[in-house]
Order: structure tokens, then sequence, then C-alpha cells
């Protein structure tokens, strides 16, 4: 009876007993464990929404912004867009980078451009002659017509359609 004492004793007094959720023992335990507590489900849940985070970012940035009636074409070919100045017809309407534009105004602000990429960047670079068009697949050919005329006008000859890929 006395062993079986002392080895009930020698627990409760222990740090593990005392920090025991069951049956705590000591104040001074309980606020440290309850503080603890809650710091770990903390990190748990910061934890997790990094990883969720990490896991939905998109590496090559959001390159385009289309309205949710917009369909793009599919293709069975294409390559990786990159950053580029962004023409985009939508409903009949022409926009550079957001800015609603007729055709002729469209020619004015691509030669515009050009002039301030020039006064910006050293004297030996060139502006890439590389312009995104993203356009409905339903959008007529002579809507289209008017933007490749005008980028060629404006010195742009490659132009990139937004499409899926198949």
């Amino acid at each position: 009876m006395i062993k079986q004492n002392i080895i009930a004793n020698t627990a409760l007094s222990s740090p593990i007993a005392s920090a025991s959720f069951l049956n705590p023992q000591g104040k001074k335990w309980r606020k440290t464990l309850a503080a603890d507590l809650l710091l770990t489900a903390l990190i748990d849940a910061f934890s997790i929404l990094v990883i969720f985070l990490l896991m939905n970012f998109s590496s090559n940035g959001e390159i385009l912004f289309m309205s949710k009636d917009m369909e793009l074409p599919k293709a069975a070919q294409g390559e990786i867009l990159e950053r580029n100045p962004v023409i985009k017809v939508e409903e009949g309407k022409i926009f550079l980078e957001e800015k609603m534009l007729t055709a002729e105004g469209l020619i004015a602000e691509l030669i515009e451009m050009r002039k301030a990429f020039k006064s910006t960047h050293p004297a030996g670079e060139e502006m890439p002659a590389t312009i995104t068009v993203q356009a409905d697949r339903r959008t007529k050919y002579e809507a289209l017509n008017q933007i490749v005329l005008a980028c060629a006008h404006a010195g742009f000859s490659d132009l990139k359609f937004a499409i899926l890929m198949k």
C-alpha cells in the first residue's frame, strides 16, 4: 500500500501530470498550456493557408482579363503567352490595355506607345513588335482585319491571338 501511494504521489506532482488535460494541477501550468494550444492551432491554420495559396498561385501571372461571356477560339497548337500589349475586341468595341478606342485611334495610340518606349529605354533598344489580340471566337473577320491593318500601320508585325488549347 505504501508503494502505491509513493508512485501515485510522484505521478501527481510531475510536470506531465500537472499539464494533463483531464486533471491539470496548478494554475501556472493551466495558463501556459492553453496559450500553447492556441498558438499551435493558429500555426496549423496559417500553414494550411500558405500551402493553399502556393498551390493556386500562377507563376506566369494573369496576362488576359476576360469577361464571363467571352469564349476564346480553340486550337490544337499554341505557345504560352508573354506579356505584350493586349488589344481586346469585345462586342464590336476595341480596347488597348483596357482603354476603349476606334480603329483610327488605335493606330495613333500604338504609335504613341512606341514613342513612349523609346523615351524610357536606352537608345539602342527596340520595342518588341508583338501584340496580343484577344477576341471572342464569334468575332467577325472585318473587326479583326481593322486591328491587323492598324497594327501593321503602327509597325507591329507579330500578332499573337489568345486561344484555348484543345
